[in-house]
Formats: structure tokens, sequence, C-alpha cells
């Protein structure tokens, strides 16, 4: 199995490897090595670990967004589309007079994807890009459409004006899809734009043109050799969507100027654009995008007063911004759905399965039954009793590859407080991909030297969590919490959203980062047969003389 090498000599949990910037090339490892000196080590404590499914989760104004269709051979398959609301680039903008859409005018929609620049072009010739947050198959297809929206998408609950409104990943069905208005905005007789969507990782080049479509070259000139064309302005890989002209030009360019007055009163004007995706036949893909990056630019011909001039090429700018749902259909599959009924919360089960977007977590109990009644289980009473000094503690899960895409990373957190863990907060440590910051806390996915998709473990530090309980003087802050199990799609994002049933889930949130991510991973728990793979709580600790 592979190694991360670490430069930096390890042999505590300590926070002065804080700047420890680490290049290396497998996902995840044994951090500080099997070795720990002097130290006496105990992993027979009691734990029971358990599978909850999350049912529908909140999901409005996430840090990013899925579009698209996800088959996971294991899990299922996951539907993903979108609403948002726009704002205007320039409020109560001056769209000039005798205003007109004209046949070289155009309204098109981009939306940058996330990729990597791999290759430098020579002249005009393109930039060569990886995509590098599309799952499944890079050259799947789906069916997308876009819709004008007519549901205001508020800011505050109608209810509790102080409560910042909540939206979940099912109310496509019942807020914004019964109140669309008019027909499909994305109409082009391109299949690529519509029908036949497709994830592409080519460079978008604008070139230079006199405003009637005709390229120019280096001097100004109209020319047809497009060897000569100028190029006017690169675009990372991304979403690029003709939209109907005619409704931009009744919407946008023919709009009282009251509407356009200021955002506020432009997004009840223009409640938003909803991306709805249907599968296709086939292989389907998903991505995972950041709208506000996205605009949509409606150029059309004015003249700015009265003169007698020529009417000139100009644009609106609309930016997709302001409040944002992700909606979320999943068709599990059949043996996943089996194993969240049969999870044991009692005696804890022999596999756990995370999964994403609307999908489980896992929550982990440590140190036994508390049979004394001291409302402090009897496995932690000990070492307090003996006053051990903890050196190190782990979490080991071993992961079981049942065909599954395997989440990169996951994450362990205070689900009693729905809060990170001090291990978390203490560790600053970055590496050259931020995905694998916080090395030190670990949940970095380890995988075989020769597959990079067979998972093989995740270790988690939870050091100075452990510490706490044993030593810490706080009795608020010391408490033995239940402890949650998710995946993450941004180790640096520790917040948590709401899920819509907390009773069916036994609590009321989960992390935000597992909702932005369409994977999952399936990992041996406490009651599994084999050993080698049973889910521990390992400690280092030494006993004062």
């Amino acid at each position: 199995m592979k190694k991360i090498a670490l430069n930096c000599a390890l042999l505590l949990a300590v926070v002065f490897f804080n700047s420890c910037d680490k290049d290396f090339n497998s996902l995840g490892s044994d951090i500080i090595g099997e070795e720990h000196f002097g130290l006496e080590r105990r992993d027979d404590f009691s734990l029971v670990s358990f599978t909850k499914a999350t049912g529908e989760v909140q999901s409005n104004n996430l840090p990013s967004n899925m579009l698209g269709v996800y088959d996971d051979p294991y899990f299922g398959k996951t539907k993903a589309s979108f609403v948002t609301q726009l704002s205007l680039s320039v409020v109560n903008p001056n769209l000039g007079i005798e205003r007109e859409m004209q046949a070289n005018d155009s309204v098109f929609l981009y939306v940058p994807y996330t990729s990597t620049k791999t290759a430098t072009g020579e002249g005009i010739e393109p930039n060569t890009y990886e995509l590098t947050s599309v799952f499944g198959n890079e050259n799947g297809t789906f069916d997308l459409k876009i819709f004008e929206n007519g549901y205001l998408l508020r800011d505050f609950d109608a209810i509790d004006p102080s409560i910042r409104q909540r939206y979940y990943s099912n109310e496509n069905t019942t807020l914004i899809e019964p109140n669309l208005i008019g027909s499909q905005l994305n109409d082009s007789s391109e299949p690529l734009e519509n029908t036949g969507f497709k994830f592409s990782n080519e460079e978008i080049i604008i070139y230079k043109t006199n405003g009637n479509g005709e390229y120019l070259n280096s001097n100004g000139q109209v020319t047809t050799d497009l060897t000569k064309r100028v190029v006017k302005e690169r675009l990372a890989p991304g979403m690029w969507i003709n939209l109907n002209k005619t409704f931009f030009e009744n919407k946008i360019v023919n709009a009282n100027e009251s509407d356009l007055l200021n955002n506020n009163i432009f997004k009840e004007y223009f409640k938003g654009l909803y991306f709805q995706v249907t599968e296709t036949t086939g292989v389907n893909a998903l991505a995972l995008l950041d709208f506000t990056k996205g605009y949509v630019t409606v150029q059309y011909h004015a003249k700015d007063d009265e003169a007698t001039d020529p009417l000139k090429k100009k644009s609106v700018k609309i930016n997709l911004s302001g409040n944002t749902i992700n909606f979320y259909e999943n068709t599990f599959s059949s043996t996943y759905v089996t194993a969240l009924n049969n999870s044991n919360t009692t005696t804890g089960d022999e596999l756990l399965y995370l999964k994403g977007n609307k999908g489980s977590v896992v929550f982990i109990d440590l140190f036994g039954p508390d049979a004394d009644s001291n409302n402090v289980p009897d496995e932690l009473d000990e070492l307090r009793n003996d006053n051990v000094l903890i050196n190190d503690a782990f979490l080991t899960f071993y992961v079981k590859n049942d065909g599954q895409k395997n989440a990169k990373r996951i994450y362990l957190y205070d689900a009693t407080n729905n809060k990170a863990l001090l291990d978390y907060v203490y560790d600053s440590t970055t590496a050259t991909d931020p995905k694998n910051n916080k090395l030190l806390f670990g949940g970095i996915l380890e995988v075989e030297d020769d597959n990079e998709d067979l998972g093989v473990k995740f270790k988690v530090r939870l050091r100075n969590h452990i510490n706490n309980i044993v030593n810490g003087e706080n009795e608020n802050t010391n408490k033995n919490v239940r402890l949650g199990l998710s995946v993450t799609e941004n180790i640096a994002n520790s917040s948590s959203y709401y899920v819509f049933d907390e009773v069916a889930f036994g609590n009321e949130k989960l992390p935000v980062a597992s909702v932005i991510n369409p994977l999952g991973t399936i990992v041996y728990g406490n009651n599994t047969l084999d050993e080698s793979k049973k889910l521990k709580l390992e400690i280092y600790y030494t006993i004062p003389n």
C-alpha cells in the first residue's frame, strides 16, 4: 500500500506541524507510521457504530452544486437539478433608445467547470484542459432543459422572519416545477446544448468581429482566413448555451426601467432560472459546479440618444447569483436500501455505509455501557482513574469494495453538538492539493499501489478529543459525545445543514460537505467477525509512576 511521504518528523500530534506543505502521489496514509516508542497501546475498547439514512436534506445556498446524472454501481442513481436567482451586473442600466435584437445578436449562458490547464496552445490554438469535478463518464450525456422560474426564493422564513429560509432537496416537485413560466429557453438545434448535453473540456475562444459576425485580423480588417483571426477572450471550459432571443428581448431589452432599478426589484421581476435534468439512454455524467461564477449575456442594438447615428451593439450581463437550491432524486439500489433498513443501533453493524447528498452517515458511540449508572461509561472511568496521559488515538476504517466509486475523504465530527472535533480545529497543516489539507487529522483514502480506485482504509486521528474526554476538567466540554462520520467534498468546510426529518435521522443536522458529495464508501464496523478489518478505537498512552 502507498504511503504519504512526510518531510517533517512527527511522533505525537503536535500543532507546530502547521506549515509542512506536502506533495504526494497517493491518497491517504498511516501519517505517522506504526511505531510509538515507550507507549502503552490498547485497542479493545467497546464501541458501537451504525448507519442512518439522512432522508431529505437542506440544499439551498450550497458552496457548490451538482448537475447531471450519476449511476454508482453499488449505491444507485442520483439525478441533480438546480434553480438559481439572477442579479444584474449593473443595476438601472442605460439600455438606450430604439432598442432591437438583430440577426447577429445572441443570448448565451456561461458557467465554468472546475478544470486544470494541462498545456498551452500556440497562437490562436486552444489551451488544453482537464476537468476535475465530473463524476461518471466524462463523455456521458443527459437531457438539460432551462426554464424561467416563477417561484420567489425567499431570504427569510415566511412565518418567522428572524430565521433564514431553508429549502430541501425534494422541493422541486412542489415549489419549482409547478411554477415554471413559458417554454424551454435552451431551444437551440444543437443537441449538445439540450437533449444531448455533455460536459466538454474544450477551451472557449471568442474572436474579434466587426459587429456583423465577420472576423477581424490584427489590423482591424475583415478576414476570411481563420488563421488570421484575433482572439478577443479565452474562457476556461464551461457550460456554453444559447438561449431564446425573443424571450430575453421581451424580458430584458424591452423591460420597464423600474423593473431594473435595483436587484431586489429585479429578483421579484425575473425570479431566476431552473436547470431541469432528465436521464437519457446510455452513459450519463454529473458535475460539481460553482454557479456563482456563471452569467447570461444579452446582446442587442440601440442608440444612446436621439442622434442620427446608426444603432450600436450593446449588452446586458446577468449574474447567476442570489438564492439557490440543489435538488436530488435518488433511485437507491435494493442492496443499499436493505443495508439501511437492517442497521442495528444497539449492537452495531458489520458494515457501515457513507453516502453523500441525500444519503447516509454513520454514528459511533465510544467506551461501552455505564454499569454503575454514574453517567460515565465504565471504560472511560477506568482511564480517568488511572490518570493516563493520552499520547495518540485513532479510528481506522477498512474499506469493503463492492463496486462503489469510493469517496476520497471522510470527516469525523461531534454529532452531539454538530461541530468539529478538537483535532480538526487544531490541525492547520496544508498540502499542495487543498483537498488533502489537515493531514494530521486524516480521513484520506489509502489506496492500492496498482489501482487508485481500490480503497484500502481511512485513518482518523482523535488524540485531542480523547485527551479532553479523559483529562479535561471542564464538565461542560469533556463529555463523551456521539461521533458522526460522513463523506466530505471539502475538508475546509465544517459547517452543518439541517435534515428534513430529524426524528428519523436521529439528529437535526449533518455536515454540509457531505451534502455536496455524490459519492459513497463502505467500511467495516465494530460487529464484523474479521478481526483484521474490525473498527477499533486505538489509544497510545502512558501511566505516570
